[in-house]
């Protein structure tokens, strides 16, 4: 896993993994080899991720479609980039 998004999505846990499990079966599952999410509580999460190519994610997330769907669903994300740490 590569990259850590911690959000707080006012419309809730249910509404956001529907919209990943969507994003996986379409265009995001090209670049997305795996991914975890965890429902931190009060419309919080985190998403954990292994993506293997950051200019089409970046693509995605900053889509017309997408800057709308977290307007309407109340969506704010930070993203972090990850490295195993070994030894």
């Amino acid at each position: 896993m590569n990259i850590c998004m911690h959000a707080t999505v006012k419309a809730g846990f249910d509404v956001i993994k529907a919209k990943i499990e969507k994003d996986m079966a379409g265009n995001m599952g090209k670049f997305c080899t795996d991914y975890r999410l965890a429902d931190l509580g009060n419309g919080e999460i985190i998403f954990i991720g292994n993506i293997t190519d950051m200019e089409a994610l970046g693509a995605m997330m900053n889509s017309p479609e997408e800057v709308q769907w977290d307007i309407d669903n109340g969506a704010e994300y930070k993203a972090y980039l990850m490295n195993e740490m070994t030894g």
